[in-house]
């Protein structure tokens, strides 16, 4: 079962670390804010071994140059993170999976907030990371996509 850790980052944002226990990979979903999400992990004695990003946005993938410098985390996104100025080690894409460790995701096009916004499911442990595409009260800004876009990836 993965561990999550859950913490405020910036002033509107959070951070996530997802551990698997069974093999010690840890993954900084998003990196808002590079050196409160390296000393989170410190703090709960995680090392960091990846960086999975949703979105280009510099709120989502503004640190993943400091954390790879700092942990050497293979950086994973959707292509459009390229924009923020530091290219994924690896791309994905809807309907790829990738695996933390033990646990296996899906990738899911959630386009809408963005035009290549993607989500994380870790069907298995009933949890799914999905960046700006869905919040407690509602949905992202459409900063590129449509209405249209954003309600086929909320239905």
């Amino acid at each position: 079962m993965l561990q999550i850790h859950q913490f405020p980052c910036l002033s509107d944002n959070y951070g996530f670390l997802v551990h698997d226990p069974a093999t010690s990979a840890t993954a900084a979903i998003d990196t808002p804010d590079a050196e409160e999400i390296v000393r989170q992990a410190e703090l709960k004695g995680w090392r960091i071994t990846d960086v999975w990003n949703t979105h280009w946005h510099p709120d989502h993938a503004g640190g993943n140059a400091a954390i790879k410098a700092k942990t050497g985390a293979v950086v994973t996104g959707p292509a459009e993170v390229q924009r923020i100025g530091t290219p994924p080690d690896r791309i994905v894409d809807d309907g790829d999976s990738i695996t933390l460790g033990s646990a296996k995701a899906r990738v899911l096009n959630v386009g809408g907030h963005t035009l290549g916004h993607i989500a994380y499911v870790f069907d298995a442990d009933h949890v799914a990371f999905v960046g700006d595409a869905l919040f407690a009260l509602g949905c992202g800004r459409l900063f590129e996509g449509t209405a249209g876009q954003m309600w086929a990836s909320l239905s």
